[in-house]
């Protein structure tokens, strides 16, 4: 039976970043100033796991107001944790457990992040994701958007170490195998083993299953007469809340 992919990213997650290498960190390739938040506004952070994401977000706006969306409870509690260790967050991040489309959210927010979540959501439930991000975003702001989408792979791919880290007398390591799932979807497995001066002494093994999606799907649904679509680079797209139709490429 396979572990829960949420507390096994809630356990390592985090230690597989180090050493963090700047060159290849996505926290530090997040293009802010093409995105263009409006930072005097209420901020999202969507699907924000353990809160990475989150702090760096209230770091590039000092002042602005933090929405921190998070069903998952494990990964929402490192979340917590992370903003009241922070006392310049603490009074102006607000963490919400519902998911994005039951949330409360205040009107004219500023801007989101959607980091590795699109793919989660059913067409329907993408459908009702964009409508509801019409209702609370002001003219002028984006939804930060990965270009991850978790595609079906035409063949398996076959287990293969992603990372590694040590700490203490232990080296984490996650392997990572894919294979499509059938009905559009493709079944994902992380193995997360714990080596022990060498010798391995823990096995935690998670299965998910996503929506495996295409670029041309999802910008296909987005409701270009609420939103424009801006290619910001290989990594980012930016889904603009604005009357403005049509498709920029910068």
């Amino acid at each position: 039976m396979a572990d829960d992919d949420n507390a096994a990213w809630a356990e390592f997650g985090d230690t597989l970043r180090l050493p963090i290498d700047e060159e290849s960190d996505y926290l530090f390739g997040i293009p802010w100033e093409q995105a263009a938040f409006i930072g005097d506004r209420p901020l999202i952070d969507i699907g924000c796991g353990s809160g990475l994401t989150t702090v760096a977000l209230a770091d590039r706006f000092p002042s602005a107001e933090i929405l921190a969306v998070e069903p998952d409870p494990l990964t929402r509690s490192l979340l917590m944790l992370r903003v009241a260790e922070r006392a310049e967050m603490r009074s102006r991040t607000t963490v919400l457990a519902e998911s994005i489309l039951d949330v409360w959210l205040p009107p004219n927010c500023g801007g989101a992040l959607l980091f590795n979540v699109i793919y989660f959501l059913g067409g329907r439930a993408r459908d009702a994701f964009w409508t509801r991000m019409a209702d609370v975003l002001a003219p002028g702001a984006p939804i930060l958007m990965s270009r991850s989408y978790g595609g079906v792979p035409n063949e398996p791919v076959e287990r293969h170490l992603v990372k590694s880290a040590t700490m203490g007398h232990h080296e984490y390591q996650r392997w990572f195998e894919a294979h499509p799932a059938g009905d559009g979807r493709v079944e994902i497995t992380n193995t997360y083993l714990v080596l022990r001066d060498g010798e391995q002494v823990r096995s935690v093994r998670t299965r998910d299953t996503a929506f495996g999606l295409d670029e041309e799907l999802i910008l296909s649904e987005i409701p270009i007469g609420k939103f424009s679509i801006e290619e910001i680079d290989e990594k980012y797209i930016a889904v603009r809340r604005q009357q403005d139709l049509g498709r920029v490429r910068r």
